[in-house]
């Protein structure tokens, strides 16, 4: 956790997830018989995602296997069981983009859910041009924000202990920005 003194400029500072996602594909045939079999597959331990299913399937108990369903994955943000393969590839793909960005995946997937997007690899640019920092409250990134964009410069300077930043704050989330709480910080969007 950063002190006050970090909070008092416009931060772009990312970290990134240390795990690479996860899906685990299940075989239908096999699970409609009653028995599970499946294979958890690392998105980045493979080259191609369908190969790796059919060979999972191959495996399986039951002759003629043809079937998959995603029955769990490792990573945030929701995944339905009858996704397709290319869905898994769109986010595997947005997973690179993010890790080579440095964009935190956690606060990425958050970003994702309130926006209401599908993570894709244009995902990470909406993330991108979104994004204008952090702080520890909205109210701070405000001070910081009026103090980079010179915006307070107009009011005379005995006048500016005045300012009402809190109600600014508001106002901005009212309609301008949107936050996300996310590691101890207030991370700020630009709502457009």
């Amino acid at each position: 956790m950063r002190g006050p003194e970090a909070c008092g400029s416009l931060k772009k500072e990312r970290k990134t997830m240390k795990n690479t996602p996860k899906i685990y594909v299940a075989c239908l045939a096999s699970y409609n018989a009653g028995i599970l079999h499946g294979e958890w597959v690392d998105l980045f331990d493979c080259d191609d995602l369908n190969e790796s299913v059919q060979k999972m399937l191959k495996k399986s108990p039951v002759s003629d296997a043809e079937e998959y369903a995603i029955h769990d994955h490792e990573f945030c943000g929701g995944l339905s069981e009858y996704a397709g393969l290319d869905t898994v590839e769109a986010i595997k793909e947005a997973y690179e983009k993010a890790e080579s960005e440095s964009v935190d995946w956690d606060l990425f997937c958050q970003f994702c859910e309130h926006k209401g997007h599908d993570i894709e690899a244009d995902s990470v640019e909406k993330f991108n041009e979104a994004y204008t920092g952090s702080a520890d409250t909205l109210v701070d990134w405000c001070h910081a924000f009026l103090d980079d964009t010179g915006q307070l410069e107009a009011i005379p300077e005995n006048l500016r202990y005045y300012f009402d930043y809190e109600a600014f704050a508001r106002d901005m989330e009212i309609g301008d920005v949107f936050t996300i709480r996310h590691e101890c910080e207030t991370h700020v969007f630009w709502n457009h």
